[in-house]
């Protein structure tokens, strides 16, 4: 197994499941395997300092980022909110991550890794939430709003909550192999795959956007699915420009028009499945989707959800 010896970054009001939630995973898989196949887990802050996360615990650091070893695997887990460490902070970060063979930043920690310069040309998420910050702070990211987690070379990132269970998963694939992984989701009572890629939370209708008329477009949006949606008929729904739409969609939205469209019709697929009273006519959710075909509608869902409409019906129904 590669990449074993895993160091989390600790700092004030570190998110205490961004800590926990990878090292019960690379713990629950290094048991797993026995001898020679362990993860070492450490943990490192600025300094070496003790730190309170933003539920209230304190964390002891086992060393100071700055003068421990360089880590295989870097974790940086997010905050309670927005990270607020300094800029001497983020350059000792910065240094660490750039000397690991691999690098997680979960929820809002992406936020440190674009400030150290680190996600420049990558595609990259975070919690959704703060996707549309990231976005409109760092344009040189791109930035996935509805992915768990992303894979890009050997920088990772993932969104909120459990979404660093989801990657610790994936990277324990990587190294030690499904079976490893799929033994370790079972001691953990948790799904060993949930797409990078698959929404990150139900009900993609209307997110959080701070400017009223996108705020009300995207209301009409989830109301008119089945009706012409193409970016110059929202543009002109929300009273702009199709230039000043489609960079303010981005911004506050972390995605383009186009891509958030896709993403309502197939959370709007996915739900009409799990009701019976639909029944199996994939033609008429298809077209009450808005995707016309269920040919189109089939090759959308499996793009994002990785399962075929029909198999995801018999499953989930």
């Amino acid at each position: 197994m590669q990449h074993r010896d895993v160091v989390v970054m600790l700092y004030d009001d570190v998110e205490g499941m961004g800590v926990s939630g990878p090292t019960e995973v690379f713990s629950t898989a290094s048991t797993l395997g026995g001898r020679g196949g362990e993860y070492r887990i450490r943990t490192a802050s600025v300094g070496g300092t003790p730190v309170r996360t933003s539920s209230g615990l304190v964390l002891v650091p086992d060393f100071s980022l700055e003068d421990g070893p360089s880590p295989q695997t870097l974790v940086i887990p997010g905050s309670g909110g927005l990270p607020n460490l300094g800029a001497d902070v983020v350059t000792v970060m910065g240094e660490a991550a750039r000397s690991s063979a691999r690098v997680m930043a979960l929820g809002t920690g992406a936020f440190l890794l674009a400030e150290a310069s680190m996600l420049s040309g990558r595609r990259a998420t975070t919690h959704w939430q703060w996707c549309g910050l990231l976005a409109e702070r760092f344009p040189d990211v791109e930035v996935d709003a509805a992915a768990h987690y992303v894979k890009d070379e050997h920088i990772a990132t993932a969104g909120g909550g459990t979404s660093g269970i989801d990657l610790a998963l994936s990277i324990v694939e990587d190294d030690a192999g499904l079976e490893r992984a799929l033994e370790t989701s079972r001691q953990l009572v948790t799904f060993l795959r949930r797409p990078g890629d698959q929404l990150q939370f139900a009900q993609w209708a209307v997110p959080p956007v701070e400017d009223p008329a996108l705020r009300e477009t995207l209301a009409w949006i989830s109301n008119n699915l089945d009706g012409e949606l193409s970016s110059e008929r929202m543009a002109s729904h929300a009273r702009m420009s199709l230039r000043h739409f489609s960079r303010l969609f981005t911004a506050q939205t972390g995605i383009s028009p186009r891509r958030y469209v896709e993403l309502v019709r197939v959370e709007a697929v996915r739900r009409m499945l799990e009701k019976p009273e639909w029944g199996t006519s994939m033609e008429v959710v298809s077209q009450r989707a808005g995707f016309g075909t269920s040919d189109a509608m089939r090759k959308s869902f499996s793009k994002v959800l990785h399962v075929e409409p029909a198999q995801y019906q018999e499953r989930f129904s």
